[in-house]
């Protein structure tokens, strides 16, 4: 489990609750064409941001075994870039 104390794990907590409600106006405005390319980058930040707090804070891998951590945050790091490119190609081939 975790090796950190229920008042830091609270704070993580918030910090959660606060990326996401950040993250919600950024959403909001992804209906437009030409939202993607300039809002996407913002969440796909804060959707890798999260994985590392959960991932350092709550499953307790802070003082884990290196590798471990490396990959758990490289893992949704690599699916941000993804659907980056994704969402790059899209708005290319719109304006194209």
């Amino acid at each position: 489990m975790s090796d950190r104390s229920p008042r830091q794990l609270k704070k993580t907590w918030l910090v959660l609750i606060l990326l996401v409600l950040a993250g919600l106006p950024f959403s909001l405005k992804l209906q437009s064409p030409a939202a993607p390319l300039v809002f996407t980058p913002a969440l796909l930040t804060f959707a890798v941001l999260k994985a590392r707090l959960v991932v350092l804070n709550f499953l307790g891998l802070r003082s884990g075994p290196a590798a471990l951590r490396r990959g758990l945050i490289a893992w949704p790091l690599f699916f941000a870039v993804a659907a980056a490119a994704k969402a790059l190609i899209v708005a290319v081939s719109l304006s194209g």
